[in-house]
């Protein structure tokens, strides 16, 4: 395996003033895969609560539904939606899968394409959690199909608590580590609604990211936490996907799986020491999703950020905003002002300094770090957007969402800024943003990294 890390521009060149000023730095890390694949460790933690066994009717059974009486039309915050009236009559349910059923039609999938080195666990949970296949060989199919057969008969609570689950993910993939061969360690969580105790889940996910661990979370449907999915998968370097559609659930599974695959640097950690009174003032990863980061520090005082895996042919870009210290009096002069590191598990760490040079005649930025800028920008907006419209600052959110529209615009984004305007139309109607009309928001704004890549 190889890991190269590029900066653009390599050095600095800022104007001679006597104050503070903003550069920007747009570093590439990417890593070639030259030898075999990882195998790959990796759990998935399922939520198995009731709204996860509700039978998804299709349109012709939801309109017999309605004639019948099954379900009737109410008013629930002046928005109208429907409800049953009744339970779901047994022909029905016969017939009408689950989101848990699309999960185990993922699963049987998967375990067909699992390696002997490969290892796979399954934990469920909801109230309270459960490990249904503890941490095993891929080749050993009967026990992991046992595993999953038992997904469907749980009854683990009423209430939510993904850190249990979490928690139990962890020490199974722990289980199933081997130290003498590198492993691709995915955790992939998957949910369709809210959680107790999301701080713990942060501080698990955190240690995920110590441990080299990866998570992807998967959002199903209008009502998941997307704010804490999307921290949990950022802090660990992995994906976030927003299903819309449980149908869905088998290709998101496989996708995650393939991305396991694609592994060509392990655990890759980057950081930043700073001299010479400079401070950073923000980053973003700009691909392979745009997401602003929020770093941690080590022993010694350096900037952390861990990034996770690098997948082959999916280059991670991160735009440092750093504020420069001002110029010294006289002329043009050069200062050292950073040193970048990137580390993982197969590689050696690789170091780049970064000067700045004070000078009369600073040059132009690049072309690919303005558009990374502009990106970096767009996203933020969004975030404040949709804080805003959280802490009921309905004329703060809609004008945000009207600015994030024209960014849209400018970055050639028309489907998208159509969104936000529709959010800002729907806050002006009824007080607050559509709950997948928000999650699309999100997510799409996301996905724009993965333009970038391209």
């Amino acid at each position: 395996m190889t890991l190269s890390l590029n900066l653009q521009p390599d050095n600095l060149a800022l104007p001679l003033r006597g104050e503070p000023q903003l550069g920007y730095i747009l570093l590439t890390i990417n890593a070639q895969l030259t030898g075999s694949a990882y195998p790959v460790n990796w759990a998935l933690i399922a939520d198995a609560s009731r709204s996860m066994r509700i039978p998804i009717v299709s349109e012709e059974q939801f309109r017999q539904l309605v004639r019948t009486g099954g379900a009737q039309e109410v008013l629930v915050d002046g928005v109208p939606v429907w409800q049953l009236a009744n339970p779901v009559p047994s022909d029905v349910k016969v017939n009408a899968p689950s989101a848990l059923d699309y999960i185990i039609r993922a699963l049987h999938s998967i375990v067909e394409r699992l390696d002997a080195d490969d290892r796979f666990t399954l934990i469920a949970y909801a109230e309270q959690a459960a490990v249904l296949t503890p941490n095993t060989r891929g080749d050993q199919r009967a026990k992991l199909v046992e595993g999953i057969g038992g997904l469907k008969g749980l009854r683990l609570g009423e209430e939510t608590d993904l850190a249990e689950g979490l928690q139990l993910g962890l020490a199974e993939l722990a289980r199933g580590r081997d130290r003498s061969a590198p492993q691709s360690e995915r955790l992939i969580l998957l949910t369709d609604g809210f959680t107790r105790n999301p701080d713990a889940c942060r501080q698990l996910a955190r240690r995920a990211a110590d441990a080299g661990v990866t998570i992807s979370t998967l959002g199903l449907g209008g009502e998941f936490q997307d704010d804490l999915l999307t921290a949990l998968a950022d802090v660990s370097g992995g994906r976030a996907t927003f299903l819309r559609r449980a149908e869905t659930i088998p290709h998101a599974v496989a996708a995650e799986l393939d991305a396991a695959r694609s592994v060509a640097e392990r655990a890759v950690t980057f950081s930043l020491a700073l001299f010479d009174g400079a401070v950073l003032r923000r980053v973003t990863r700009i691909s392979p999703t745009l997401t602003p980061l929020e770093p941690g520090t080590n022993a010694s005082g350096d900037i952390v950020l861990h990034l996770g895996d690098i997948e082959r042919g999916a280059p991670t870009r991160l735009l440092l905003e750093i504020l420069a210290p001002p110029a010294p009096s006289g002329n043009s002069v050069s200062r050292h002002l950073a040193t970048c590191s990137i580390a993982s598990e197969g590689a050696a760490v690789i170091r780049r300094d970064l000067r700045v040079m004070y000078t009369h005649t600073p040059s132009e930025l690049a072309p690919p770090v303005l558009a990374a800028a502009a990106r970096a920008n767009a996203v933020r907006l969004q975030r404040r957007a949709l804080a805003a419209a959280a802490n009921g600052n309905r004329e703060d959110a809609q004008a945000l969402l009207q600015s994030v529209a024209r960014r849209l615009n400018e970055l050639g984004e028309t489907a998208l800024a159509d969104v936000a305007l529709h959010e800002a139309e729907a806050l002006q109607q009824t007080g607050r943003l559509s709950d997948m009309g928000a999650k699309e928001l999100t997510y799409a704004t996301r996905r724009l990294g993965e333009r970038d890549a391209r």
